[in-house]
């Protein structure tokens, strides 16, 4: 659209500079032609007396004789109009010259030429005329005024025809975007039908995006079933290492052996609950609808903390609002955020619930030392952690990847002062 705007408006500029051009040489060729037309009548015209003396000119039209001036060769006028003071020195400038002379002053064009009156051999007489060019300047500031106003309207109208054409050929394209983006969100399985244009520019875009979706949605089948799979596989290990841990629990006396049984025991249940979550994400649980409030999902958090954490907690909800996710999974997301404070927390740990008309913010700050200087997308790489955790360093990760599945997002808002960690969730 800026395009067409732009060489439009540069060609009516063009296209105004040449007929500016072709005007004013026009305009040129006529006053030329007119002041020689007038040389040539008045030459004609002029006689001479027995005396040698100039008779006046008898020539009807006195339009002429505005705009004519004659005198002898010492620059004497015989005839002419008084004109004003700048045209009449003009003209008595040329009284004196020797040979056709052509000049401009003052928007007035002057023709002087030395004549012979009467058939005499050498000039006795010296003619000027003069032609105003202001009837000239007046056709030609209209006619670029005329440009003027015509190249606006072209342009104008050149851009709306662009602006119109390239909405309507866009209009199909901003369709299937739409439709492809909500497709992401909700029905891979959908795909763009082929109509009547199928041969054109969009129905190659929609073929291309056909192809592009099935590998999308290949490429999602392969990982949740690999994921599904790694889960399976983990959970029977995982089954045998606490079933030997709680038997261990059973029949040992040792208290150190007991701790580290029980710490044991605490890592399985942590594993279980991360696969877990990993299942139902590949299973597609996060899509089936299901909606829970922030109260119930901070709640179920919270519930698997000790007294002592829950006596550094502090819950603000401002809205009474329901989440797009399921209870356990919206829990599963935003329990690493919640660990994470209450590990690093000096004295306090505060969650704060927010609503807007599309998404539910729930934000968990903590007065610990802070995270200066990181990088605000690495934390939530799998496998980084600090120097002084005890985990693998998949709780961010774990967070982030279930938010996003369940259309939402998890964030570092805030490096210190306090360290702020939101989830955001979608609202029904």
């Amino acid at each position: 659209m800026w395009s067409t705007a732009i060489v439009t408006a540069i060609a009516m500029a063009a296209v105004t500079g040449t007929v500016v051009l072709i005007l004013s040489a026009l305009t040129r060729n006529s006053v030329d032609s007119a002041l020689d037309d007038r040389i040539a009548l008045v030459t004609s015209a002029v006689e001479t007396g027995p005396d040698g003396s100039i008779r006046p000119l008898r020539i009807p039209d006195d339009s002429v004789d505005e705009s004519t001036w004659i005198f002898d060769t010492n620059g004497k006028q015989l005839q002419g109009p008084d004109a004003g003071r700048r045209v009449q020195a003009a003209a008595e400038s040329l009284s004196r010259v020797t040979r056709r002379t052509n000049t401009e002053r003052r928007e007035r064009v002057y023709l002087a030429e030395p004549i012979a009156a009467s058939g005499s051999g050498a000039p006795n007489a010296v003619v000027v005329v003069s032609e105003s060019l202001e009837p000239y300047e007046s056709t030609r500031t209209q006619v670029v005024a005329l440009f003027g106003v015509l190249g606006l309207v072209v342009t104008a109208g050149s851009t709306a025809i662009a602006a119109w054409t390239v909405r309507r050929a866009l209009a199909p394209v901003e369709s299937m975007a739409a439709r492809a983006e909500e497709w992401s969100e909700h029905d891979l399985e959908s795909r763009f039908t082929a109509d009547a244009r199928g041969s054109d520019e969009i129905g190659a875009l929609g073929h291309t995006l056909n192809h592009l979706l099935d590998r999308v949605t290949g490429a999602l089948r392969n990982e949740q079933r690999l994921t599904a799979e790694l889960a399976h596989e983990l959970r029977t290990p995982l089954t045998a290492i606490r079933g030997e841990a709680e038997l261990g629990l059973i029949t040992t006396d040792d208290e150190s052996a007991k701790r580290r049984l029980t710490e044991v025991v605490d890592l399985v249940e942590r594993m279980n609950s991360t696969i877990t979550t990993l299942l139902a994400v590949a299973r597609g649980d996060a899509e089936r609808g299901t909606s829970s409030r922030p109260e119930a999902i901070i709640a179920s958090v919270l519930a698997d903390h000790t007294a002592d954490d829950l006596a550094r907690c502090r819950v603000h909800v401002t809205e009474d609002v329901d989440v797009a996710a399921p209870l356990t999974l919206a829990a599963r997301a935003l329990a690493p955020l919640v660990d994470n404070a209450l590990s690093h927390a000096t004295s306090v740990v505060t969650i704060t619930t927010t609503a807007d008309d599309r998404t539910v913010e729930i934000a968990v700050s903590d007065d610990g030392p802070g995270l200066q200087d990181a990088d605000t997308e690495a934390i939530f790489d799998a496998g980084r952690r600090s120097s002084t955790s005890l985990g693998a360093g998949l709780g961010l990760s774990l967070s982030r990847r279930v938010a996003r599945t369940l259309g939402g997002d998890a964030t570092l808002t805030s490096g210190r002062s306090p360290t702020t960690f939101t989830i955001t969730l979608p609202r029904p």
